[in-house]
């Protein structure tokens, strides 16, 4: 675990927050954001550390104070700062993907938000932005934003909270949560099974944490990203649509695993066209 103080004190924790340690050897002298990535690298202010902050080496986009947020996808990391940025390559380069200013920032499959004067969303991956003038405006500043897989919560300096629907921004609600509560990790069978060209697929996890539901053929090739991202603790109904894959997948059979905290599942489908 991480936390920093007052914008430049940096600590760590080994043991879920019972004690603490000071790691003094920042090459940085203001941090907003601390993110670690599912490979392992740790990021904050512009730098990166493969040590947990032992030693730390410069991204080459921006300098490290103006970086407000991290977030990832599937395809790499994202990070805003006075623009917004791109690497697909765990932070080794990056690519420049809007001029907008970027203090909070949310990644959730091809949905990409970004908020600090206003609010603009990408429904394709972060390859074009829309701002959002209904209700929102440049002079209203973002603080933070929260995506349930239905709604955008976005906290305003001044005017408040603001809650958009996903499906006003022509976003297609793919992951529901039900209000069961979980006890275990479980995996369902998906169905129907066999499917065309799209079947649900349930499952549940205890506590909060990272999600990765994926499918792949029967070589270990990851054919489709079903759910990659943070959700909170809570039994979830999710539908793959074969059809929207790329390249189109045949008549087969597949495997769908689930990653959450230290679970690990897989599961056969089979796909008839």
């Amino acid at each position: 675990m991480y936390a920093y103080s007052n914008f430049q004190i940096f600590y760590q924790s080994t043991d879920r927050g019972e004690t603490w340690t000071e790691i003094n050897n920042l090459p940085f002298s203001t941090t907003y954001c601390i993110y670690k990535s599912t490979f392992g690298r740790l990021f904050i202010s512009g730098y990166y550390s493969d040590d947990d902050g032992q030693s730390w080496q410069e991204s080459l986009f921006t300098n490290g104070a103006g970086i407000r947020s991290y977030a990832e996808s599937t395809d790499g990391i994202w990070a805003g700062a006075g623009k917004l940025h791109f690497s697909p390559d765990n932070g080794e380069s990056w690519i420049e993907k809007d001029p907008f200013l970027t203090a909070s920032l949310i990644v959730s499959g091809n949905n990409v938000f970004q908020g600090k004067e206003g609010f603009a969303y990408s429904t394709d991956g972060g390859e074009s932005f829309t701002d959002y003038n209904e209700g929102i405006t440049k002079i209203d500043r973002v603080l933070s934003m929260l995506y349930d897989g239905e709604f955008i919560i976005i906290g305003l300096d001044g005017p408040g909270i603001f809650k958009i629907a996903a499906s006003e921004l022509g976003i297609t609600t793919s992951v529901g949560q039900t209000e069961e509560l979980a006890n275990n990790y479980e995996l369902s069978q998906n169905y129907p099974n066999p499917f065309n060209p799209s079947t649900t697929i349930k499952f549940s996890i205890p506590e909060s944490g990272f999600v990765s539901l994926k499918v792949y053929d029967l070589l270990g090739k990851e054919v489709a990203s079903v759910v990659y991202e943070e959700l909170n603790a809570g039994s979830y109904t999710v539908s793959f649509d074969a059809s929207q894959s790329s390249p189109n997948l045949s008549s087969g059979i597949y495997f769908y695993r689930l990653e959450a905290n230290n679970f690990v599942q897989t599961k056969k489908l089979t796909l008839i066209k």
